[in-house]
């Protein structure tokens, strides 16, 4: 018995079919039948026609093997062997296997869900956001929360998830109103987060309902009104109702004498003088911006703003200068409020024209990658490696000339640029996309 495939390997596309040739030639010296069969991976998608070949010696037969993978999460993408067994009726001890290789091409789908759309709490409350990868491969989703104001805080944690194909990935949300409601019933306030796909354009909203009861029922208002009143009344009519005393009593006559006289208290000292007032310290004269020491010697210290929206000031938040101390963005300028946590110092390193983003307010720390994330975090740098530039690719980045003054800092870790979020908790890397993108491009000045 002799087989053959016709192509050996193929591609074919979710939804679709693709075909290939198998050949079989009788090398024995009787008639015999043989039984055609898809094993392996993709045996679930996979069709022989016919599937009974019946040859006379020397005679060869042919059949047609299609693939049509269905566009679901269980056809994978990337390469899959397959194999189909040739199985001779009359000497079935001969039977083999015809291999070779189908690659499944990749599609995305995904289907985000909010759960519950409508959350209870007076304190706080937790919601769940669920992502489901309807596609055939793995994807990388970040989320953010979008704040109503004053009113509510949404926090998701963890800020992103990674959903492997045909499964859910969960997401806590954190939601805390802004002031307590003690007096008034229920009151709605809306709230929305945001899912971004790694490689997508505009990000997916998610809208939900916190409702927030008051402390203290309207009825339990009712019932302490009328208490209060009914006190008021009981204590008007209690002083209404006391009695009038008089007494016949009188005085006995007799001797009148005469009080002892009260013994007089010293003088009281006369006050002390007034103390001069203290003279009043002129004012100190207002900080100009920061400056490295070292006038034109070394880096100076800079301010990176995004493109998007007026200008939003990257910063290490709040200007911890502990490890893992996340990397944010502010609308506003705070000056040396959170002791130049907006002032970045940026080391050039001629070598390999990388740079390490150090923050005025944390010297020797730098923004890196946090460890199998694409969050942008504060982190202890080696001083010798900070000095020679020798630092690991999660802690260097690449700045690219994106034009009109605009700036692109790709990491070197995963060659994602530095990405606006438009929100004050974290900064990520994402896939650098193709042309202008405002939450991409950066502004690196000597000022605010």
């Amino acid at each position: 018995m002799w087989t053959s495939l016709e192509p050996a390997a193929i591609t074919v596309d979710p939804g679709s079919v693709a075909r290939v040739r198998l050949r079989v030639r009788n090398t024995g010296d009787t008639v015999e039948e043989y039984r055609l069969q898809p094993v392996g991976a993709a045996a679930g998608w996979t069709r022989v026609e016919p599937d009974v070949l019946r040859l006379y010696p020397g005679a060869e037969g042919t059949a047609e093997v299609a693939f049509a993978p269905p566009r679901t999460s269980d056809a994978v993408a990337g390469p899959t062997p397959f194999g189909i067994r040739v199985e001779p009726a009359e000497h079935p001890e001969i039977r083999d296997v015809a291999e070779g290789q189908v690659t499944v091409g990749p599609f995305t789908e995904l289907r985000c869900e909010l759960v519950p759309l409508a959350v209870r709490g007076r304190w706080r409350a937790t919601a769940a956001v669920a992502v489901d990868n309807l596609g055939n491969q793995p994807l990388t989703v970040s989320l953010s929360g979008r704040e109503n104001g004053d009113a509510l805080t949404v926090v998701p944690e963890p800020t992103s998830v990674q959903a492997v194909p045909g499964r859910a990935a969960f997401a806590q949300l954190n939601i805390r109103p802004g002031r307590v409601s003690w007096v008034g019933g229920t009151s709605k306030h809306p709230f929305t987060v945001s899912v971004l796909r790694a490689g997508a354009p505009e990000p997916t909203d998610l809208r939900g309902t916190y409702l927030q009861p008051s402390v203290l029922p309207r009825w339990a208002m009712a019932v302490l009104s009328l208490l209060l009143v009914a006190a008021l009344a009981f204590v008007a009519l209690w002083f209404k109702s006391v009695p009038n005393v008089s007494t016949s009593a009188r005085e006995k006559p007799g001797v009148s004498r005469k009080l002892p006289e009260k013994q007089q208290k010293p003088p009281t000292p006369p006050p002390p003088p007034p103390s001069k007032a203290p003279e009043e310290k002129p004012e100190e004269p207002q900080k100009e911006p920061p400056k490295d020491e070292g006038g034109d010697k070394g880096p100076k210290a800079q301010t990176i703003r995004s493109n998007a929206n007026g200008g939003w000031y990257l910063q290490a938040n709040r200007g911890s200068q502990a490890d893992g101390t996340q990397i944010g963005q502010s609308p506003q300028w705070t000056g040396d409020q959170f002791g130049r946590n907006q002032w970045w110092i940026i080391h050039h390193y001629a070598e390999d024209n990388t740079v390490a983003l150090e923050p005025g307010s944390a010297p020797g720390s730098v923004a890196q990658l946090k460890e199998n994330t694409n969050e942008v975090e504060l982190w202890k740098a080696d001083p010798e490696q900070l000095k020679s530039g020798q630092l690991p690719p999660q802690q260097k980045w690449r700045l690219v000339d994106a034009g009109n003054g605009r700036t692109r800092i790709v990491n070197m870790r995963n060659e994602e640029c530095l990405t606006d979020l438009q929100n004050d908790k974290g900064a990520v890397s994402w896939k650098c996309t193709d042309g202008s993108d405002d939450r991409q491009d950066w502004k690196i000045a000597e000022g605010p």
